[in-house]
Parts: C-alpha cells; sequence; structure tokens
C-alpha cells in the first residue's frame, strides 16, 4: 500500500511540473448587452501546454473568464471527440449559432462544472454548459452560452448530422474587444 501512495504521489507531481504557457487578456464589453450581461470587463486566461503532446492525443487548453467581483468560470477546449470537432467546422451548428456563415471556425469550449460551482456570472446561476468563442480579423470577440451540447444523429450512408439547435438553448450572446 505504501509502495502505491508513492508511484500516485510521484504520477501527481509529474503532471504537476507539467510547463503551461499562459497569455491573459482583458476583455471590454463592446455593447451595452454584453456590459448588462457580464460586466464591462473580463480578464481571459488561456493555458496551452508548453510541451508538444504525444502523438494522437490532443493537448487540454484551458480557458478561464473572470469578471470584475472575482468571480471565476472554467472551461476546456472540446478538441477531443469527433462531434465536438464537427461541431466547430466552418458552416458546423456552433459557426450557425454564432451567426457565422462563411470560413469561419469558432472553437468549442466545455464548462469545468465543478470548478463553476456557484461562481457563474452569466447564463443563470448553473452557467453556461459550452462555450462558442470567435475572434474576427478585426479584433471583435464573440463569446455564446450554450445550456445544453449540440447532438449528432447517424444518416442513412453511415455519416452524422448535426441536430437542430433550438435558439432558446443560447443563454448568452457576448461581445468584446481586446484591452
Amino acid at each position: 500500500m505504501r509502495i502505491f501512495g508513492l508511484m500516485l504521489a510521484g504520477a501527481l507531481g509529474a503532471c504537476a511540473m507539467t510547463p503551461m504557457h499562459t497569455a491573459t487578456t482583458t476583455l471590454v464589453a463592446a455593447d451595452a448587452a454584453t456590459a448588462l450581461a457580464a460586466g464591462q470587463q473580463l480578464t481571459m486566461t488561456i493555458e496551452t501546454p508548453g510541451q508538444t503532446p504525444p502523438e494522437g492525443e490532443d493537448p487540454v487548453i484551458l480557458m478561464r473568464l473572470r469578471n470584475s467581483e472575482g468571480r471565476l468560470m472554467s472551461f476546456d477546449q472540446s478538441n477531443h471527440a469527433p462531434m465536438h470537432v464537427m461541431a466547430q467546422g466552418a458552416g458546423g451548428p456552433l459557426a450557425q449559432v454564432m451567426g457565422l456563415f462563411g470560413d469561419e471556425r469558432p472553437t468549442l469550449y466545455g464548462a469545468r462544472r465543478d470548478e463553476n460551482e456557484g461562481a457563474p456570472f452569466f447564463c443563470g446561476e448553473s452557467g453556461p454548459v459550452a462555450l462558442g468563442y470567435y475572434e474576427g480579423a478585426d479584433g471583435a470577440i464573440q463569446i455564446v452560452g450554450l445550456s445544453q451540447e449540440f447532438g449528432f444523429e447517424s444518416r442513412p450512408d453511415g455519416s452524422y448530422g448535426a441536430l437542430p439547435y433550438s435558439p432558446d438553448q443560447v443563454c448568452a450572446r457576448l461581445r468584446f474587444r481586446r484591452q
């Protein structure tokens, strides 16, 4: 039992020592609706691994949003499951929900529910289940809060297609610019 404990401590220590690159940006509300829903400004932190992941694995990318009151919401980039990758494609369901109808490819983030308990500052007291994030060529940033994940169904030809997404499931449409 003691050996198992030492092995577990070593493994956890190795995970904790993985270097991370952190980028912090201040986002300023670009319209009154955003300021009302999320506050005048947010601090966005993106953490990416400092090392290339092993072949065949996707990196774990974390996004944290902190409001002026200090409340924090955390999200993981949804870059692992095939359905998440499909949802983020140009013209895919996330782009459609965000009002992007060209070659834009927004990024999908899933909420880290255990870290957001009691902290959400938009999309109600439970916060969003997922976020769509897109930064345009002009520097405008859109964040869309989603109350449910995207659903997919198999088609007769063996491919998959997205199920319709109800506009009622969009709990926030936020627009920012970098400060």
